[in-house]
């Protein structure tokens, strides 16, 4: 162990200012990291509270390093660009995702596997659906590559998180009160228009916002689009399979080399395995709580949380 520390302080000599080894940006990322980002992930994915601002939340809290001015030595991009801190911080929230899609897809197994096989033999309410979900899914798509690095450079942080928070709040238990609730017929979900689809797809964009909760955008978004409570859920969590599946992609595919430098597979894995299985009981349990109850609890939360962390940011400011 004595060996191993010399050597990583020799090494660190040798580097440039503003560069630090890899195997001490892998070090940083521990077992109880892993273990509490995946709790987090897995609890708040799908639950209209923000996983990515209760993400950022805990990675401050947890004392991660996320300086943008220091990189990790021979951690570069698919574009051979130097990866920081701060990205591999922020990338490794998205990444963590991979655990929510698989919940969803354990617990959806049945309709995923209806809407595929139908598919198949070009049947038109799988591909009204499809048709839907792909709808849904491309103004987040668009607006996600226009705007990818403003978002990360520039709303990646506390008070922007603590704002949406509670503005999201107070949306909620106004919509929540005033959008009509149809009764939920047998399946509303095949017989979706594209016009209900894309906006579903427009609000989904609020949540590039950290702290609004794709989630609850998504939710609101088919509400207002007509669906009742029980189906804006469900669509929501399908939709959210293709674009968490998109954005977790994307992210892993552009560190490209520099993933397994800034990543240790064994910790990485484990946040991921810890977040498909709380997001499973996570996912099982909300439809039927916000059929019976709506969102207006998910608001309250949202607003002493988003007070709360502003508070919280304004003592550590001074």
């Amino acid at each position: 162990m004595t060996a191993r520390l010399i050597a990583l302080l020799l090494a660190s000599a040798s580097l440039p200012a503003g560069e630090i080894p890899s195997e001490e940006a892998r070090r940083a990322f521990t077992v109880e990291r892993a273990l509490v980002t995946g709790l987090v992930e897995g609890v708040t994915e799908f639950l209209p509270v923000s996983s990515t601002g209760h993400l950022l939340v805990s990675d401050r809290l947890l004392g991660v390093p996320a300086e943008a001015g220091v990189t990790v030595a021979g951690a570069l991009d698919r574009k051979g660009r130097p990866v920081n801190q701060k990205r591999v911080s922020d990338d490794y929230v998205v990444i963590v995702q991979f655990g929510a899609i698989l919940a969803v897809l354990l617990a959806y197994r049945r309709r995923v596997a209806s809407l595929l096989g139908g598919l198949v033999r070009g049947e038109a309410e799988s591909m009204r659906l499809t048709t839907a979900l792909v709808v849904a899914f491309l103004p987040a798509a668009v607006l996600g590559l226009a705007a990818k690095d403003f978002i990360t450079e520039h709303l990646f942080s506390l008070p922007v998180v603590a704002a949406a928070l509670f503005t999201g709040g107070a949306l909620t238990l106004w919509l929540d009160r005033a959008l009509p609730s149809p009764d939920p017929s047998d399946d509303e979900l095949p017989r979706m228009s594209w016009r209900q689809a894309a906006t579903v797809g427009i609000w989904q964009c609020a949540a590039f916002i950290p702290g609004t909760s794709r989630s609850l955008a998504s939710i609101l978004g088919a509400r207002y689009a007509g669906l009742s409570r029980a189906a804006a859920t469900e669509f929501s969590f399908l939709l959210g399979l293709i674009t968490l599946s998109a954005a977790s992609a994307y992210k892993a595919w552009s560190l490209g080399p520099a993933l397994v430098v800034v990543y240790p597979a064994k910790e990485a894995l484990l946040g991921i395995a810890v977040a498909a299985t709380c997001a499973f009981f996570a996912v099982t349990w909300m439809v039927g709580y916000v059929s019976r109850n709506g969102l207006a609890p998910f608001g309250w939360y949202r607003m002493a949380a988003g007070a709360a962390i502003l508070a919280w940011h304004l003592v550590q400011a001074r």
